[in-house]
């Protein structure tokens, strides 16, 4: 088990950073440590910055893409609104405001 200082919890993973890959993890106990807020890499980036592949190859476990324009290339805005709606649709226990600068076992 991992105890997690910052928020007081133990679990047996801990996954650092809110982005797909972070998100993704599904199946086992675990707690999602984020620096600032789901999607943040994708925040950072500039407003009309967008994907490289079309809108459909966008998925995450159990959520394939969701909006109007599978043919179309999603900006910034857009990606960061389909990883908050995963992260409150599977209720991803996402810790944010954490910011992660050790971990021991």
């Amino acid at each position: 088990m991992l105890k997690i200082a910052a928020v007081s919890d133990q679990q047996d993973i801990v996954v650092i950073g809110a982005g797909q890959a972070g998100l993704g993890e599904r199946g086992v106990s675990h707690v999602v440590l984020e620096r600032d807020r789901v999607g943040q890499t994708w925040r950072s980036r500039w407003e009309s910055f967008c994907l490289v592949t079309p809108n459909w190859s966008m998925q995450l476990p159990g959520q394939p893409y969701d909006g109007e324009n599978p043919d179309r290339f999603d900006l910034r805005d857009e990606i960061v609104a389909f990883l908050e709606r995963y992260a409150f649709k599977c209720d991803t226990p996402v810790r944010e405001g954490i910011e992660v600068t050790a971990l021991t076992q």
